[in-house]
């Protein structure tokens, strides 16, 4: 009979330790706003030394997180808020965290300037500036990537119409100063050095720019070395499997997929890829957040379903909505659910250490709401 007991005794320890030792990241959810807002940053906004959030019409003051306006966002049809490319950067240089963004209908880069200390503390909205032209209002999203690694961040505006010409901004100058990338643009876009000549590539759905050795040379040379539609906003540049060639991870932002591309050795001019399936039980992967969670040296992936992505028409949209982290173990990656039924992605999910407790934390703002995940 002891015998017996002692076994069930083990047992249950057994199941409670396969139940909890699999579990590797515990978060608990936030919601800050219900709206249709899928674009977000972290940063001192109020340079009070804690973090804040960024997220469309508001503003959230750490450690409480409460709510202050920025700016009005006008909706684009039928559902969407005319926000896709959120940054918080000093633009005027002024020490004071501006907002630079661009949006859905939107043919102008935009600036919202801090108004600073009193003007945050009596909640006074943002000055807008039109800061560049784009030329168009067809952007897919807006990125804020130091292309030149000078220190200097560049704006990238990628489209979904693949023939309009593809441009950065420089701003570095009271106006901002674009050149041209090259004739064809993409849905998906990523950034990172593909040829290992030590500069950031671009990324398109058709392809790779790759930067010359002066990045105001036009135009980048393109390779169209593979085709693949409706790509995420990034792709992931990394070299996964450790052989000195870059690797790319890259979901379906319109239907179901989740893949990473092994690179091959190259055939003359052109790169060579094996493509791996992740997952494709689900769909709508718009959005990839690439960092490393735990402080492992090793960066795991942060994604989730992107919530109505085309209002509901895209395959899979009915489904229910996941936050998922991807952790890189043994060659291929291992899914952990860390958020089922209840928050979906939008354009954007950044990290930091919002509570300064030594863990990343998550914020993420898509049309299921804006949400800080706390890591614990």
């Amino acid at each position: 009979m002891r015998q017996i007991q002692r076994y069930i005794f083990c047992l249950t320890i057994l199941v409670a330790s396969f139940g909890k030792g699999f579990a590797q990241f515990q978060f608990r959810s936030q919601m800050l706003c219900l709206d249709n807002n899928e674009a977000c940053d972290i940063g001192d906004i109020n340079r009070d030394g804690y973090l804040d959030v960024l997220a469309g019409r508001m503003w959230y003051a750490g450690p409480g997180f409460i709510p202050s306006p920025v700016r009005p966002i006008p909706t684009h049809p039928p559902d969407y808020a005319r926000n896709n490319g959120e940054h918080l950067l000093d633009v005027n240089g002024d020490g004071w965290l501006d907002v630079i963004t661009t949006g859905w209908g939107e043919s102008h880069l935009l600036c919202f300037e801090n108004p600073g200390e009193p003007g945050l503390r009596k909640g006074l909205p943002w000055e807008e500036l039109q800061y560049a032209n784009i030329g168009h209002g067809h952007g897919e999203t807006g990125s804020l990537v130091d292309l030149n690694q000078d220190g200097t961040p560049e704006y990238v505006v990628n489209s979904y119409i693949k023939n309009r010409p593809f441009s950065f901004w420089s701003l570095t100058a009271s106006e901002p100063a674009e050149f041209f990338i090259g004739p064809l643009n993409s849905h998906g876009v990523g950034f990172g050095d593909i040829n290992g000549d030590n500069r950031v590539d671009i990324l398109i759905d058709r392809g790779w720019y790759e930067q010359p050795v002066d990045l105001k040379s036009v135009p980048w040379k393109l390779h169209l070395d593979w085709n693949r539609i409706d790509g995420s906003c990034p792709m992931i540049i990394d070299d996964l499997n450790a052989d000195g060639r870059s690797d790319i991870i890259v979901g379906r932002g319109h239907d179901y997929g989740l893949y990473w591309y092994e690179q091959l050795s190259p055939i003359g001019d052109s790169t060579q890829w094996k493509q791996h399936i992740i997952d494709t039980s689900w769909s709508q992967v718009h959005t990839l957040l690439w960092t490393d969670l735990d402080g492992n040296g090793q960066a795991e992936l942060v994604t989730g379903k992107r919530v109505k992505a085309h209002s509901g028409k895209d395959p899979g949209s009915d489904d229910p909505v996941y936050m998922m982290i991807y952790t890189w173990k043994d060659n291929s990656f291992h899914k952990e659910v860390i958020s089922k039924n209840q928050i979906g992605t939008g354009l954007i999910i950044r990290c930091d250490d919002l509570d300064q407790d030594g863990l990343k934390d998550l914020v993420v703002a898509g049309k299921s709401g804006t949400y800080i995940l706390w890591q614990e």
